[in-house]
């Protein structure tokens, strides 16, 4: 994998462990965005096990069996949701497809952590709340940007401390390479991505909450635009204010 391409990139943290080796075991199912690695990497230097990894496409569960080797390589997922161990699913499937998984792994009794963006629809985002509600699971999201990345935690610190005053204004850049060679193609359809507001923008939505401590906004103004590869059509640049 590219490390300096965004699309691959997996971030690691200094480990800090809060549970016992065995106590709470995950497995990853879904690994078609390598934040996977990113999220798997979390959940280890905390301390959780990694059980299972799986995925339709054999050639990406012997990608990441190289970088877990602890791992079993599940035979469907299944295995995993029927496994009472596994007490978490992680993944980063085509981000479309995030919301069902998740659906399925709460029905389970499993937690669910998704890779952002977590779900691409409105009608997908109360489905998950109902979800929560009824079966008790949590539905978290993996926003690398801010949960695994030092500098962001460390200006979070600084803000509950008050030492830099109270935040008024937040301002968010979120520049990508497109290195679309590198790129699958679920990646420039709508449908599939969710949209650049909702893939790249919802990262910046859920550091705006995250640092001025609020629990809602509302989006005032946005734009999209597609200004240099008319080969992809479906594939936006966006400015948004909330």
């Amino acid at each position: 994998m590219e490390r300096r391409e965004g699309f691959n990139y997996i971030p690691e943290g200094k480990p800090a462990p809060v549970v016992r080796p065995g106590e709470f075991v995950f497995a990853a199912v879904g690994l078609n965005h390598a934040h996977i690695g990113g999220m798997i990497n979390g959940l280890l230097e905390a301390g959780a096990t990694l059980k299972y990894l799986f995925d339709p496409d054999k050639a990406k569960m012997e990608v990441y069996k190289k970088m877990f080797p602890q791992a079993r390589i599940a035979s469907c997922e299944e295995e995993v949701l029927s496994d009472p161990e596994v007490r978490l699913v992680a993944s980063a499937c085509v981000p479309s497809e995030r919301c069902t998984l998740g659906l399925r792994a709460m029905d389970a009794g499993k937690d669910y952590f998704a890779d952002k963006p977590p779900l691409t629809t409105l009608e997908q985002l109360e489905s998950a709340k109902k979800k929560a509600e009824r079966t008790g699971s949590k539905y978290a999201v993996y926003y690398s940007e801010r949960i695994h990345n030092e500098e962001a935690v460390f200006a979070g610190e600084l803000i509950k401390k008050g030492a830099i005053g109270n935040v008024i204004q937040t301002i968010g850049l979120g520049p990508h390479r497109l290195s679309a060679a590198l790129r699958p193609d679920w990646f420039f359809v709508k449908e599939k991505y969710g949209g650049i507001l909702c893939d790249i923008g919802s990262h910046q939505v859920e550091q705006f909450l995250y640092y001025t401590g609020a629990s809602d906004a509302a989006v005032v103004r946005s734009q999209i635009a597609n200004y240099a590869h008319p080969q992809y059509p479906e594939l936006d640049l966006s400015l948004i204010h909330i």
